[in-house]
């Protein structure tokens, strides 16, 4: 049986009627892809990041934050990634929050390459991220654990777990707006690290 190509309207609707609720369902070239469930070290990495960037923007009360957040990419036939972190600061706040895809630009995204499909697509959801005008797409490998944060066509900086991931002034979207998490450094040892109350939380009764 040949599968009808669908549109990224459709598969929002049909998502969460896919294997595990279409957690880890993207929309490929408009066919539903299954990705392989993440590791344990990708679910550390979120929980980190999730921390300091809630803390982050506690603090300063700019932009927000989604998660597996479904971008549409790209149309006819549509692509829609679901990035592990979108982070917005156009348009009014929250807004993006309770969709499940958009077509909205996200001014920063982040990846978390933690299993086979993920790493071996990088390089197409990069190129996917630099079509869309995405300014800045960082990689988190937690089997390396490295982080390579893209900001240019061709310019990557990896940072080891001795470095600290920072925002620098050439992360920007909208010039009006400023340099993207400005004054946000996180060391990237404490990204990959599980958290201490993680491992109370997740301790058998």
């Amino acid at each position: 049986m040949i599968q009808r190509i669908i549109t990224a309207e459709e598969f929002a609707n049909q998502k969460y009627d896919l294997p595990d609720g279409g957690r880890w369902s993207e929309l490929i070239a408009g066919e539903p892809v299954i990705l392989e469930q993440p590791s344990d070290g990708h679910g550390n990495v979120i929980r980190n990041l999730s921390r300091f960037l809630a803390q982050w923007i506690e603090d300063t009360q700019v932009g927000y934050a989604c998660f597996e957040l479904g971008i549409i990419v790209k149309r006819t036939p549509d692509t829609v990634i679901s990035p592990a972190v979108s982070y917005f600061v156009a348009g009014q706040r929250w807004a993006e929050t309770d969709k499940v895809v958009t077509d909205t630009k996200p001014a920063l995204v982040i990846d978390v390459a933690s299993t086979v499909d993920r790493r071996r697509n990088t390089p197409h959801r990069i190129a996917h991220y630099r079509g869309m005008g995405i300014p800045v797409a960082i990689v988190i490998d937690p089997m390396e654990q490295k982080i390579a944060v893209h900001t240019g066509k061709d310019q990557v900086d990896v940072l080891g777990r001795e470095e600290s991931l920072t925002s620098k002034n050439d992360w920007i979207d909208n010039p009006s707006d400023g340099p993207l998490l400005a004054g946000l450094s996180i060391p990237v040892r404490d990204i990959f690290e599980q958290p201490d109350w993680w491992q109370w939380a997740s301790r058998p009764e």
